[in-house]
């Protein structure tokens, strides 16, 4: 229920908001961070640190990480893209038209990429952490974001298989860092490149055009995109889960009680 409550109120309200009234936009992030504290609070929880958001040691590093594996990524994507004939670069994009939105894409990407890691990741985190069941995370997780996706896209498999793909990614950060800070800057630096391509309107910063629609360039996007894979894994394994973020609902480390509990889009990422 508590999980519905999120998810209902992430993906529905934005239906119904103007997109160039900016007080509607703040009035939503501040309304999910309320019903987030105390759905946290309801759980038996500190509030919505207990999300995944606790700032321990290595958090920022983890933060920057993945905001430059995101941006990394999809640079290396759009980059064969365009080598590979997609779209034609005509030109930049007037600057009164590329700063407001780089603003936007800044501000407006950092909060829906932040929401939608708190509600899938993070709660997921918290909930099956205080059930000591963390051994169904990484599935649960993916499987979730994958269908939650389906909210911005519809239900094709191409993009519930690119949506699988990523949201393994973000689930196998998080739950090797115990924390979401990782996965946040993952999924906030891939939504920046996408805003920077394509803009709100479909056009960044940049005049795209003779774009081309071919399954080609959606396989590319999957094998493109699942080079965080190996990335990953390259940059976690052998990592034991940060034991100074795993705490159950008491605020005592897992730790404390059981060390070795934890250690045995094109489409829009929102």
């Amino acid at each position: 229920g508590s999980f519905l409550a999120l998810n209902l109120y992430a993906n529905i309200t934005p239906k119904f908001l103007d997109q160039s009234k900016e007080w509607q936009w703040i009035c939503y992030w501040a309304g999910f961070f309320i019903i987030a504290f105390f759905i946290a609070r309801l759980l038996g929880l500190r509030g919505i640190q207990s999300f995944g958001l606790n700032r321990h040691r290595g958090f920022l590093k983890n933060l920057l990480i993945g905001l430059s594996l995101g941006i990394l990524i999809y640079s290396f994507k759009y980059l064969s893209f365009y080598s590979l004939g997609k779209f034609t670069i005509e030109g930049w994009m007037p600057f009164e038209h590329i700063l407001p939105m780089l603003t936007l894409t800044l501000i407006g990407m950092l909060f829906s990429s932040l929401i939608n890691d708190l509600m899938i990741r993070g709660f997921w985190l918290a909930y099956l952490k205080k059930k000591n069941q963390m051994h169904w995370f990484v599935l649960v997780a993916t499987a979730l974001y994958a269908l939650d996706d389906s909210w911005n896209n519809g239900i094709q498999w191409m993009n519930i298989v690119f949506s699988a793909i990523l949201g393994f990614s973000f689930a196998y950060s998080v739950y090797k860092t115990g924390s979401i800070w990782m996965s946040f800057g993952i999924h906030w630096g891939g939504n920046i490149m996408f805003r920077v391509m394509y803009g709100f309107n479909g056009q960044g910063i940049w005049k795209l055009e003779n774009i081309k629609e071919d399954v080609f360039f959606d396989y590319l996007s999957l094998i493109v995109t699942a080079l965080l894979l190996p990335l990953l894994y390259f940059l976690l394994n052998g990592q034991r889960n940060n034991p100074d973020v795993h705490e159950n609902h008491q605020g005592k480390t897992l730790s404390d009680k059981k060390p070795d509990l934890l250690s045995k889009k094109e489409t829009y990422l929102v």
